[in-house]
């Protein structure tokens, strides 16, 4: 497992039952290109889903567009772009960017896939108001920051006394819950 995730494993340890299988072989012939090594190892062990509602991870697979689907790659792209108004294909300087989750608060983190090594890819957040912003590390760690550098407001809130990483899957199950909180009694 990749040094990142492992760190981020000690400082919250992942629920049971969470993680996302991936035939990153498919992904790979999908996208046209490989991902980073502790992302797939992160997508392993924990899957796609929120930390502590307000950070969203994405995983590269097609999925259905059902609110009970889990956050996708593609997703999370069109909203990044959207929000601003951007399309990748018109923009010489977008066309090697990839985001891979976003917060509650309309920001979103992207690598920047122009070297042909996935595990060198700069990380680099566009927010909410269009400022691209550079982050020294690569993917997990830049999920690690969010616990531990809590200064440095890269991205919504996170209540690092308490971090918990919730996949989609139990995010779906508590969302039926709200939904029909006594299904017993109809």
């Amino acid at each position: 497992m990749h040094p990142s995730v492992d760190r981020l494993s000690e400082l919250m340890p992942p629920r049971p039952g969470s993680g996302d299988l991936v035939d990153w072989d498919v992904v790979a012939e999908r996208w046209g290109l490989r991902f980073p090594t502790d992302y797939r190892d992160f997508v392993a062990l924990y899957g796609a889903g929120s930390l502590n509602n307000s950070f969203h991870v994405g995983i590269p697979v097609d999925a259905g567009t059902h609110p009970d689907s889990p956050l996708t790659l593609t997703t999370v792209n069109e909203s990044g772009f959207g929000l601003l108004g951007l399309v990748p294909g018109e923009d010489p300087d977008l066309t090697n960017r990839l985001s891979w989750a976003m917060d509650w608060s309309g920001n979103h983190v992207f690598w920047d896939t122009t070297d042909p090594d996935p595990d060198t890819w700069p990380v680099m957040v566009l927010a909410r108001h269009g400022e691209w912003l550079p982050f020294e590390g690569r993917s997990i760690d830049f999920i690690i920051s969010l616990l531990t550098h809590l200064d440095e407001g890269w991205v919504g809130v996170i209540a690092s006394d308490r971090p918990m990483y919730m996949h989609w899957r139990e995010e779906q199950q508590i969302r039926a819950v709200w939904e029909d909180p006594w299904p017993h009694l109809r």
